[in-house]
């Protein structure tokens, strides 16, 4: 298969259609943008619910801070700091911390929340768990950092310092301003928890927010656009399938229905313009075959039917009729019958005549062509051309000086033939003119009273049947007839019935030859037949063919006159290539024919 070939045949696939891939754009890009507005909402989310953590765990810092510093100042201890550890307890209980630790200065645990942290130590210097834990500055606290533990809970730690008041000074030194620190956790997990799933709530809303708008972009993409375009590409392939009558729909008032008004005429040029040139196409290959076809043979009967038999290929038409006038006051029409060999039908008298009498011959042989298309063609001597719905009928006159010589007749489907007026005008003058030239010539070798082939076209054809013979080693006999007592004939019933007696003679002797065989008016009543590939065995049953065609019935002269009986008397010599010359074969086909005239007349006689 070629390239054009796979180009015909081409089919879009399901990943690569427009609609599919702008479903798939719009779900990218919608996703891609959900993805970054959703990573900047929860970048301030997160940053939203760490400020305000960090702001309410240090308000509940400042509180724990302040009533754990009224209990310290119950004074030191041992009882004192059970206390304190047992009201952050009841903190943690309450105010959803997860650990409180009480520490000195120094980083000591002096209470908590858990007994196991009590009595530890806590780097104050540097140690992220413990933010600002070194700073003296009373505007660094309450002071917040974000942690997670090994097991992965996310802890918030706020620090803030426990101030020091002047009844500390009951107890203790005085040395600044606060006393010691207390570290506050509060676990996140939970409230993330929270954010993480509504923040997949938005996703999954965000998700189907574009499969939805995915959706309505592709049913308005599909009929805004892919609609017009599927019908403009099922246009296009049947376009290139061949079908130049595919038009596509047109749909609304957009760009894509303005291109689909473009597509449309485009393709209606195109197929003017390829029918044109398949109009020229078949013009010229028609005329081209004709004039080959007319060069092979000048003679009227051959040219009728090889004219109609191109008509017949080239055209196609359901009935084709080809009428010529011949200049021997005949005419002939080459026509489809039941059996092709005989093709070819005779008729006497003129042919614009016969068309316009309607009778039986005629009629039978334009069975099925409208009548009055034939009239119309004989009077007007133009093309008549019809179209009636699937049958389209054309009759063609051929006139040359005034005077109709030939006609051709069509009946075809519009479908099946594609011919246009100046297509027909063109072939009419064309045929015109080689009709013109058959029948000059064909009156030129024709003896007109006996419409057989004259005395010189005889001699041609000789040479010719001669030359052939010698070149390809084929038989050739040549025959020479002689009316018998022909001048007593002429003497008792007149030269007019002496004529008839020669034309009903040429008829017969016509009659009892085959195709290939040549009858020829050699002089008076002296007739000449050329037989083409004929054995010497055969010859003189040729001749006797030939003799008993005339001997067989007197010739009729009409209710006025006697029938007239007619013999022939018949010389055949049979052709040898190493002797023979046209010369020698007429002579000696001439002394047979003497022979069987002293032979006693009706007769044939044989030079083998």
């Amino acid at each position: 298969m070629d390239t054009d070939d796979r180009e015909t045949e081409f089919r879009v696939r399901f990943w690569h259609r427009v609609p599919v891939r702008l479903g798939a754009g719009v779900v990218l890009i919608a996703s891609g943008a959900l993805a970054i507005a959703l990573s900047i909402v929860n970048t301030q989310v997160e940053r939203q619910f760490t400020e305000r953590h960090v702001t309410e765990a240090s308000k509940i810092a400042a509180i724990i801070a302040g009533d754990l510093a009224k209990h310290m100042l119950s004074g030191g201890g041992a009882s004192v700091w059970s206390t304190v550890s047992a009201e952050a307890v009841q903190f943690v209980e309450t105010t959803g911390t997860s650990r409180i630790l009480v520490l000195n200065r120094d980083g000591l645990v002096k209470a908590a929340s858990e007994n196991a942290a009590q009595g530890t130590r806590i780097e104050t210097g540097g140690n992220p768990g413990c933010p600002k834990c070194d700073s003296t500055r009373p505007e660094d606290f309450p002071a917040a950092g974000m942690f997670s533990t090994p097991e992965g809970v996310r802890i918030l730690r706020i620090i803030n310092r426990i101030p020091s008041s002047p009844a500390c000074g009951n107890c203790h030194e005085a040395s600044g301003t606060w006393r010691g620190l207390v570290s506050i956790d509060f676990d996140l997990t939970a409230l993330e928890r929270g954010e993480a799933e509504q923040r997949w709530s938005v996703l999954t809303i965000g998700l189907a927010a574009s499969i939805v708008l995915t959706g309505l972009i592709w049913l308005l993409f599909r009929k805004l656009v892919m609609r017009s375009i599927a019908s403009i590409t099922r246009t296009a392939q049947r376009l290139a399938d061949g079908d130049l009558t595919a038009r596509t729909e047109v749909h609304g008032r957009n760009e894509l229905s303005l291109l689909a008004r473009h597509f449309n005429r485009m393709a209606s040029r195109i197929g003017d313009q390829v029918n044109r040139i398949k109009a020229a196409q078949m013009e010229s290959a028609l005329l081209y075959t004709l004039v080959v076809e007319s060069a092979k043979s000048l003679e009227t009967t051959d040219m009728a039917v090889g004219v109609f038999r191109v008509i017949l290929e080239k055209l196609r038409p359901e009935h084709v009729a080809f009428f010529l006038e011949t200049t021997d006051g005949r005419w002939i029409c080459a026509t489809a019958t039941e059996q092709p060999e005989s093709a070819l039908t005779t008729g006497e008298g003129e042919l614009e005549a016969a068309l316009t009498s309607h009778a039986a011959p005629i009629r039978k042989l334009l069975d099925g062509i409208p009548l009055k298309l034939v009239s119309d063609a004989c009077r007007t001597r133009t093309l008549q051309f019809v179209r009636n719905g699937r049958t389209l009928s054309f009759a063609l006159p051929l006139v040359s000086d005034a005077k109709l010589i030939g006609m051709l007749i069509c009946i075809a489907d519009p479908s099946e033939i594609r011919v246009q007026r100046e297509l027909l005008i063109h072939l009419g003058a064309n045929l015109a003119l080689a009709a013109a030239n058959s029948r000059n010539y064909s009156g030129a070798i024709t003896d007109s009273l006996t419409r057989l082939r004259n005395k010189g076209y005889g001699l041609v054809r000789l040479d010719e049947a001669v030359y052939t013979a010698k070149r390809y080693r084929t038989g050739l006999a040549l025959a020479m007839c002689d009316i018998d007592f022909f001048k007593r004939v002429n003497d008792v019933h007149g030269h007019q019935t002496g004529d008839a007696v020669l034309k009903e003679v040429s008829r017969r002797i016509a009659a009892s030859l085959r195709r290939s065989d040549i009858a020829v008016r050699y002089g008076g009543e002296e007739f000449m037949v050329i037989i083409p590939q004929a054995t010497a065995e055969a010859t003189a049953a040729i001749g006797e063919k030939i003799r008993q065609a005339i001997a067989a019935a007197p010739v009729e002269m009409g209710v006025e006159q006697d029938s007239i009986a007619v013999t022939l008397s018949v010389g055949v010599a049979a052709f040898h290539a190493e002797t023979d010359t046209a010369e020698s074969l007429i002579a000696r086909a001439d002394a047979a024919l003497y022979s069987a005239k002293r032979g006693g007349r009706n007769r044939v006689e044989v030079d083998a």
